[in-house]
């Protein structure tokens, strides 16, 4: 089974670390919106720094929790993780 890449090859290393930092204050004050829906992030919210969905090196901004991983990149990962568990399922359950 291959190893998952480190934070750094999946495009989080320190730079996005550091931006993510810098836009927390914002976010915490409710006055940032989520660039992939357009609405804001109400402060507690969890957020993730979105990535372009064609472009890892893109950062484009905060965005709602929900509307990163529902993305098509997130839901490829998700389907492969589940055929992965259901081939070490003994096939007599």
């Amino acid at each position: 089974m291959r190893s998952r890449p480190n934070t750094t090859q999946r495009g989080y290393g320190a730079a996005h670390q550091a931006l993510r930092r810098r836009w927390t204050s914002q976010v915490e004050r409710g006055e940032v919106t989520c660039w992939r829906c357009g609405r804001l992030i109400p402060p507690g919210a969890k957020w993730d720094l979105g990535h372009d969905d064609r472009d890892r090196s893109i950062t484009r901004g905060p965005e709602h929790l929900r509307c990163n991983r529902s993305t098509a990149s997130h839901r490829a990962g998700r389907r492969a993780r589940r055929a992965v568990q259901r081939d070490y399922r003994s096939p007599l359950w």
